[in-house]
């Protein structure tokens, strides 16, 4: 039996005692853990009964093996915690720089009203002096949207959407702080109305000329930061954030259009009013009495003559007074002859009988030459509202039969008065050209208060009582696609629904003749299905109950018998281009109307009713109208009457 070999020396221990160091060793060891080397041949030293191989169980190995599971928890741990901190920090960054959004957005609103209040009122000093704290605002807006961190959280979901849509509104307003606001400023500094005004009846076009470039650039930017603030989809933003996107675009909207209006007078006054040589316009007065879907009917055409930034009025005509033609003096499409009838074309008064007004003046402008008329450079409408309007900066001005007109009562005087005072029909023409003549008359000489002048042109345009048609057609291209230009079907308001309003009895009652159009509500697109939206028309009578205490000129129709006060008006609705007209009720019962008459012009749906009222009556119409596809909201042209004017906001669909 050989003998076990002897067990390994142990290390000595600090000390160099090797049995206390062994007797440590030992008495550290746990129960059933080897304490030394196992022979090549024998049972382990530390052998158990249950355990003969002398292997272990746990003790150390064990240890040894939680150990790493324990560092892993506690990496992924300190992981999870560094990332709570880096989102902590991010958030807190983001949020900071929100408020630095917010701040410079709260201080650029009321410096923006001031500036604008500055420029108003023609101090362009502190306009200029308050262009840069406005500046310097937005350059905070934009320098916080413009953070690494801002423009990385902007991709993540829902947070992104609401830090893109504030994005882009600081972008925007940059836009305006930058390349729109000091544009104005400088302009308003080479331009001032008063400079504008006729001098020995003729106005200065230079400066004019001088800042159509700008105000070019100046519209280009306000037309981009429109593009940005429209093209932001509000349907994920919470609340307050899709208010201000809202807010922002009808802000946006107003200055866009009257930028664009600004840029395109800029560059057609000056040629249009003879720097470059002396034009020549058939100006249509019309006559809102007798209804017709541009306005009125023609009451009275003169020549009007520009050279130089000198206007003068030639020829007066009472278009009553021109020659009626068979037959239209152009040809008619098929479709104009079935909404119109052939009375279109005819004659002068009744070119305003289609909403189009480069139509209407084609037309205007045929009649003319066959009547020996001359060539002419464009036509000009308006009517005895836009003149009170002009009254109110010229202040009081006398007709030639020495009648005195007023802002207050040119109107009554003009529609109403002038047939009493002037039974027949020829000298109560005269009266009303002659009238507007000397209103004319005191705009060229510059009479009155020059700054008040431009705002109520600007007032007229927008109501759409004020058309303009070029013959040359560079100049037509630019103003085709303005709401002086009334191209409403062709090209002009593709998107707009249209109500037209023509006179049926051939009286001049429509001066009592109240009238109203509304969106009322515009539903939004849904499982594929378009848009659609609702229109209603409001007709009401004024008409004395005794309708022999009016003017007898204003009621006679042509036939004998005592007048019957009765108001009948052809109500034309048209779809916008691409949509279509569905029903269409009368509100009192709820029942479709029977009778009305539907068909098509220029791609647009056409349905055409016919109201009578009595003296006292009223009547409302409803009509359901689908919109083209992607088209989530509706404005309306109509025609401009006493009672209203001739355009309807936009409503959005909900």
């Amino acid at each position: 039996m050989s003998t076990p070999p002897s067990p390994a020396e142990p290390a000595p221990d600090r000390d160099g005692d090797p049995d206390r160091a062994h007797a440590a060793a030992q008495e550290a060891a746990p129960v059933g853990a080897a304490t030394a080397d196992a022979s090549t041949d024998g049972p382990m030293r530390g052998a158990t009964p249950g355990n003969p191989t002398g292997e272990p169980t746990g003790g150390a190995t064990g240890r040894r093996a939680a150990r790493p599971r324990r560092r892993t928890r506690r990496r992924v741990l300190l992981v999870v915690l560094a990332v709570v901190v880096v989102v902590l920090a991010l958030a807190g960054w983001l949020a900071w720089r929100g408020l630095q959004v917010v701040d410079a957005l709260e201080q650029i609103r009321p410096a923006v009203v001031s500036l604008q209040d500055d420029l108003a009122a023609g101090d362009v000093e502190q306009a200029t002096t308050a262009l840069g704290p406005l500046q310097e605002q937005s350059a905070r807006a934009t320098a916080a949207t413009g953070d690494p961190v801002w423009r990385a959280a902007s991709h993540l979901p829902w947070v992104g959407a609401q830090l893109g849509a504030v994005t882009d509104v600081v972008a925007a307003v940059d836009l305006l702080a930058t390349d729109v606001v000091p544009v104005l400023a400088e302009v308003a500094g080479s331009i001032d109305p008063e400079s504008l005004a006729p001098v020995d009846g003729t106005v200065d076009l230079a400066p004019l000329a001088a800042a159509a470039p700008q105000l070019q650039q100046a519209s280009e930017a306000a037309t981009r930061a429109q593009g940005l603030v429209d093209a932001i989809d509000t349907a994920g933003l919470v609340e307050p954030l899709a208010d201000a996107v809202e807010e922002a675009r009808t802000s946006l909207r107003g200055a866009t259009s009257t930028l664009e209006v600004a840029s395109t007078a800029a560059t057609l006054v000056p040629p249009m009013l003879g720097a470059e040589g002396a034009r020549t316009y058939l100006l249509l007065v019309l006559n809102p009495a007798e209804l017709r879907s541009t306005g009125g009917i023609v009451a009275s055409v003169a020549l009007l003559t520009a050279d130089g930034g000198s206007m003068s009025l030639n020829r007066q005509v009472a278009a009553g007074d021109l020659p009626q033609f068979e037959s239209a003096v152009l040809p008619l499409t098929a479709d104009e002859e079935a909404v119109h009838t052939r009375q279109l074309g005819r004659l002068m008064q009744n070119v305003t009988m289609t909403p189009d007004f480069p139509r209407t003046a084609e037309l205007a402008v045929e009649l003319w030459a066959r009547t020996g008329g001359e060539p002419v450079d464009g036509v000009l409408a308006t009517d005895p509202v836009t003149l009170s309007y002009v009254l109110g900066a010229t202040g009081p001005v006398e007709s030639p039969d020495g009648t005195v007109l007023d802002e207050q009562g040119a109107v009554r005087t003009l529609l109403y008065d002038a047939y009493e005072r002037f039974p027949e029909s020829r000298d109560a023409d005269a009266f009303f050209a002659g009238a507007a003549a000397s209103v004319f008359d005191a705009i060229s000489s510059g009479q009155g208060d020059a700054r008040a002048l431009v705002p109520a042109l600007v007032q007229a345009a927008s109501e759409r009582r004020v058309a303009v048609w070029s013959a040359h057609p560079d100049e037509q291209g630019l103003i085709g696609g303005t709401t002086v230009g009334g191209a409403f079907l062709s090209g002009a308001a593709d998107d707009r629904a249209g109500v037209f309003l023509d006179d049926g009895t051939g009286t001049k009652l429509d001066y009592f003749l109240g009238t109203g159009v509304e969106v009322l509500s515009v539903t939004c697109p849904a499982d594929g299905a378009p848009a659609t939206a609702v229109l209603s028309i409001d007709l009401t009578s004024q008409v004395p109950a005794d309708p022999s205490t009016v003017p007898s000129y204003m009621t006679w129709n042509g036939s004998e018998g005592p007048p019957s006060g009765a108001l009948q008006t052809n109500v034309t609705v048209y779809a916008p281009v691409g949509g279509a007209l569905g029903e269409v009720r009368e509100v009192h019962d709820g029942t479709a109307v029977v009778g009305a008459w539907r068909g098509q012009e220029a791609g647009r749906d056409v349905v055409v009713v016919t109201s009578r009222l009595d003296p006292g009556g009223a009547e409302r119409y409803e009509v359901d109208v689908t919109l083209p596809t992607d088209q989530e909201g509706l404005a309306v042209w109509s025609t401009p009457t006493l009672a209203g004017p001739g355009a309807v906001p936009a409503a959005s669909c909900s």
